[in-house]
């Protein structure tokens, strides 16, 4: 199966800075999320945020089913490399990933961050999508990434 995959950060991406609940994801950031995933159903999750190392598995996952995001579209998480070489993390899953799904195929991958120039030394400039930390993802940012994917 072929699909694309989203690299996602959750500080500064679903939870903005602008939010009053440092736990908890923006309805309007969650929103623009579900967009990409409908307009591409063959997407899939890989939380390359540092939530999948500082919070057990299943209260990520209670956030992203209080939501309502299709739990089925999580494949994974980056390794655990160091906090700031999240660029290297996600280019050992990138380079793992045949190994441990070998039914699918990436077709194109996005990742969604807030903090880019780290990601930037590892991977192409066309695949990394900024959100400024304090809106987090936005419609323009979303509008991009559907692009990406369906170009």
């Amino acid at each position: 199966m072929e699909i694309n995959v989203i690299f996602l950060d959750i500080d500064g991406v679903l939870n903005p800075e602008k939010s009053p609940n440092p736990t908890v994801f923006a309805p309007d950031c969650v929103a623009q999320l579900a967009r990409i995933l409908d307009a591409n159903p063959a997407t899939r999750i890989v939380f390359s945020t540092s939530w999948r190392m500082g919070f057990p598995l299943f209260a990520l996952g209670w956030c992203w089913r209080e939501h309502n995001l299709p739990n089925k579209r999580i494949i994974g998480r980056t390794p655990d490399i160091r906090n700031d070489r999240r660029g290297e993390e996600i280019e050992k899953w990138l380079t793992d990933a045949p190994t441990h799904y070998a039914a699918l195929q990436i077709r194109r991958f996005a990742i969604l961050d807030d903090e880019v120039e780290p990601i930037l030394e590892h991977m192409p400039a066309h695949s990394v999508f900024a959100c400024d930390p304090w809106d987090g993802l936005t419609p323009e940012v979303a509008d991009r990434v559907i692009h990406h994917f369906q170009g």
